[in-house]
C-alpha cells in the first residue's frame, strides 16, 4: 500500500473543514430524511439516482460468487442490499450504518418485502467483523462524510482475498463546465427538498454542505488512484455525466504464492 503525500493532506483538510459537521450535524439530517431520501437523491441527482444504482447493482450482481457473503457499509435505508436481494435472493447480507434512524426505515423496508438484511448501527471506520469475513463489500453515497482513507482501510481488512469492493457516489466531476452549474444546482436543490419536506433547523444547516463537499472531494480518475493507493487492483471506473455519479469496483488481490 502507498498513498501519496497528496491524499494524506487532502483528507486532512476535509477532516479540518467538514469534522464538527460529520459528527454533530451529519447525524441530526440523518434523523430527519429516512422516509423521503430516495426521494431527495432524485432530485439533487437530476432524476438518473434510481437508474444509476439498478446499474450498480447489475454489475455487482454479475460478479459475485454463489451465496456470497456481502456487507454493505453506510447502508442507511438498505437501497444496495435491496436492490441485490431482487436480483438473487440466495445472498446472505450484512449492513451496517452511524444512524439507528436510517437503519430503522432500512429494516422496515425489508420487512415488508419478506427479506432478512443483518443490520447493526456502528462505526464505519471501525467495523465489528474479523478480517476476510466477506466476498464484497458495497458504499453508496456516504463516503463523502466519512475519513475515506480510515473507512476503506476497513473495508480492506474485512474483504476476503479476491472480494470485491464496490463503491457509488456522487463525485467531483471531472469537467469545470459541469461542476460549476451542477453544484449551484445542488446547492438550490437541497435547500428545496430541505423546504419542501419540513427538515429540521440543525438539518437546515447542511444545506451547502453538500455542494461543498464535492468541490472538495475526489474526481473519478482521483478516486481509482486512490483506491489503488489503498492496495485494490483491478480498478474499474464508471462514471456519468464526467462523476455528477460514478461508481468504482475493485478487487482484494489474492496472496503472493
Amino acid at each position: 500500500m502507498s498513498i501519496s503525500e497528496d491524499f494524506l493532506e487532502r483528507e486532512n483538510l476535509r477532516a479540518q473543514m467538514f469534522g464538527d459537521v460529520w459528527r454533530n450535524l451529519i447525524p441530526e439530517v440523518f434523523r430527519d430524511v429516512p422516509t423521503y431520501y430516495n426521494k431527495g437523491n432524485a432530485v439533487a441527482s437530476l432524476g438518473t439516482c434510481s437508474w444509476w444504482s439498478n446499474r450498480f447493482a447489475r454489475d455487482i450482481d454479475e460478479r459475485l460468487p454463489q451465496n456470497a457473503r456481502v456487507l454493505d457499509v453506510c447502508s442507511g435505508i438498505h437501497d444496495i442490499p435491496l436492490r441485490l436481494l431482487a436480483l438473487d435472493p440466495q445472498l446472505e447480507i450484512h449492513a451496517v450504518d452511524g444512524s439507528p434512524h436510517m437503519t430503522q426505515e432500512g429494516q422496515r423496508r425489508a420487512s415488508e418485502r419478506h427479506l432478512t438484511i443483518h443490520a447493526q448501527v456502528c462505526d464505519a471506520h471501525v467495523l465489528p467483523f474479523p478480517d476476510h469475513s466477506f466476498d464484497a463489500v458495497t458504499l453508496q453515497f456516504a463516503s463523502r462524510h466519512l475519513e475515506i482513507i480510515r473507512a476503506f482501510k476497513e473495508i480492506f481488512r474485512v474483504l476476503k482475498p479476491g472480494g470485491i469492493f464496490c463503491h457509488n457516489d456522487m463525485l467531483r466531476p471531472a469537467s469545470r463546465v459541469i461542476e460549476v452549474p451542477y453544484l449551484a444546482y445542488l446547492r438550490f436543490s437541497v435547500w428545496f427538498t430541505a423546504k419542501l419536506f419540513g427538515s429540521s433547523a440543525e438539518s437546515m444547516k447542511c444545506v451547502g454542505y453538500f455542494a461543498d463537499a464535492i468541490h472538495h472531494f475526489y474526481k473519478p480518475e482521483e478516486m481509482s488512484d486512490l483506491l489503488r493507493g489503498i492496495g485494490f487492483t483491478d480498478v474499474e471506473s464508471h462514471s456519468f455525466m464526467t462523476g455528477v455519479m460514478s461508481y468504482h469496483i475493485s478487487r482484494k488481490p489474492l496472496p503472493q504464492a
